[in-house]
């Protein structure tokens, strides 16, 4: 009877111990990026489509430590202000374990800090500024809990340039960008780079958030002899130029930053896109091993195409590592997250832009490297690999 009454209670210990473990409280991840601004809506809403898509495939299967994932979502509106305020309800109201996203520059720089002071992994998904990360790397900060998966402006220009210069042979460059930090650090980056190589560019115009005619700094490159314009902004602004160029019949080729990319520049520019390249991570539909993920976001998200295919895949592929983080973990503390982060043990399977091992180290806290961007081009109103070569190469894995 006593044997009876052990087994008894050894099942129902048992069965309560099932019962809690299913009914733990989910693991709360910060989403945040510019939802709601015009100017940002394409980086914004793939960011959020990319990450809805992890939350379903992760839970799918169990989640993570046997608990769900719970996406907290915020809209930074493109402001440094409202980022930095989005930021501190997520760490102090919503309790996020770690947050992934931003997409503008001048936000993420701002909003960053109180991460890093509140020592909250972050994981930079379409934010491009270099010194978002740099600001906080040693020897200037002991730890660092600002992480980037998406390619810096110290890796852009470098590879615009190498299009521009060593595949197209052309040295008469002009650069167009738009006056936020985005604009301004990658135009310096592109300035250096060119240093670098010993050249100076012909022309160097700026504009505004919300210029709509760059007719006068198109002519004035035009005059300069200038065999190409360069730019780095935002899509609308990047439209602009195009439209311009068309507008005065520059007929020279447009090369720009990862924006060219999104539909918002495709659709604005129609015909004047034509032909215009720039450095990307990922290229939707072209690739096998990206069509599930293709699939699965036009139906989570109720679409027929991702404003930004780059920005989805890295933030599901931000995702897929702070996951691992968290497992490897064995816990949801931000500082053993970030320390697995920094010393990853397992590769990164199932994910988009390519498969990482050790994307991250104390020192290094960018996933992507030179050798993961290859060139875009807009054919027919969408984006495909510039170079045959690229496309035939799609599935082999680029590793750090």
């Amino acid at each position: 009877m006593r044997i009876k009454s052990i087994v008894i209670c050894a099942l129902l210990s048992a069965s309560a111990t099932s019962v809690c473990f299913a009914e733990q409280a989910p693991i709360r991840i910060g989403i945040i990026g510019p939802f709601s601004a015009k100017s940002s809506l394409d980086m914004g809403e793939s960011v959020r489509g990319g990450a809805r898509v992890f939350e379903s495939d992760l839970n799918q299967i169990g989640g993570v430590l046997g608990r769900k994932i719970e996406l907290v979502e915020r809209d930074d509106q493109a402001k440094p202000e409202v980022g930095m305020a989005m930021a501190k309800e997520l760490i102090e109201k919503e309790k996020v374990v770690a947050v992934v996203g931003f997409a503008n520059t001048g936000v993420a720089l701002q909003a960053a800090t109180v991460f890093q002071n509140a020592k909250i992994p972050l994981i930079i998904s379409g934010a491009t500024g270099a010194k978002v990360t740099q600001q906080f790397m040693p020897p200037a900060v002991p730890n660092s809990y600002i992480f980037r998966v998406a390619a810096s402006d110290s890796l852009q220009p470098v590879s615009m340039l190498t299009e521009v210069i060593d595949k197209r042979k052309l040295n008469q460059i002009a650069i167009l960008h738009d006056d936020t930090p985005y604009g301004q650090f990658g135009k310096d980056s592109l300035l250096a780079e060119m240093k670098r190589r010993n050249l100076t560019p012909v022309a160097v115009e700026s504009f505004k958030i919300g210029d709509l005619d760059m007719t006068k700094q198109v002519l004035r490159a035009k005059q300069t002899g200038a065999q190409i314009i360069v730019t780095y902004c935002l899509a609308n602004e990047a439209a602009a130029v195009a439209n311009s160029m068309g507008k005065v019949k520059a007929n020279i080729p447009l090369v720009g930053s990862w924006i060219l990319s999104h539909h918002g520049f495709i659709e604005q520019a129609g015909a004047n896109a034509e032909g215009a390249r720039m450095p990307v991570t990922f290229i939707e539909n072209e690739s096998t091993r990206s069509d599930g993920f293709v699939l699965s976001y036009l139906r989570l998200n109720n679409t027929k195409r991702i404003p930004s295919a780059v920005a989805a895949a890295q933030t599901y592929d931000a995702l897929r590592i702070l996951s691992l983080a968290i497992m490897q973990a064995n816990s949801t503390a931000p500082d053993k997250i970030k320390n697995a982060l920094e010393d990853m043990k397992y590769e990164t399977t199932s994910t988009v832009v390519t498969r990482y091992k050790k994307p991250f180290s104390k020192n290094d806290h960018e996933a992507i490297t030179q050798n993961m961007l290859f060139m875009g081009e807009i054919r027919r109103g969408k984006v495909i690999y510039a170079y045959k070569e690229d496309e035939r190469s799609s599935l082999i894995v680029r590793k750090k």
